[in-house]
């Protein structure tokens, strides 16, 4: 039995566009009181003391929310997953391309991946901030970066596969 991958992307697109919509717009805003930025900055502060700042810029309650409502982060790692690795196997069938373009689909699981550990240590350190480790949390906003930095190289194996021509 084979994969459908064009019905995959068309519910992934739907499960992206409105688990981006939660998140973006509705949860992390919630947790930081401001417009979201704070929870990117968590990802990003390299050092417990940093990050302490950051969690205490948030509203009254923010930790609180952030610990209730990270869920919806692990959740939407899957969805911009199946999406990325959706539209990446979409093309490689449309272009008839090798299997060594599974490289991209790599990168954006490992993505999701990263995402989940970086979430999980997110949750202990809120969760016990003036005793939490600083090699741990330096470690984190690593994978954080690297995260980040997956993403860029799953969009350009993207651009690369609408740019190859078709065997």
């Amino acid at each position: 039995m084979s994969i459908n991958w064009n019905k995959i992307l068309w519910i992934s697109t739907i499960f992206l566009f409105v688990m981006f919509s939660i998140v973006i717009f509705y949860v992390d805003p919630m947790i930081d009181g401001k417009g979201g930025s704070g929870v990117i900055a968590l990802q990003l502060s390299f050092f417990v003391d940093r990050a302490i700042e950051v969690v205490n810029s948030w509203d009254i309650g923010g930790a609180d929310r952030f610990k209730k409502y990270i869920f919806t982060d692990y959740i939407y790692a899957i969805a911009y997953v199946l999406f990325f690795v959706s539209v990446l196997k979409v093309l490689m069938h449309k272009k008839r391309a090798s299997n060594r373009y599974n490289f991209f689909v790599y990168f954006a699981i490992l993505a999701g991946i990263l995402d989940w550990v970086e979430n999980s240590i997110e949750i202990a350190f809120v969760s016990n901030m003036q005793n939490f480790s600083e090699i741990l949390f330096f470690l984190h906003s690593v994978i954080s970066v690297i995260k980040w930095s997956a993403l860029p190289i799953v969009l350009i194996g993207i651009f690369i596969l609408i740019l190859k021509k078709i065997k």
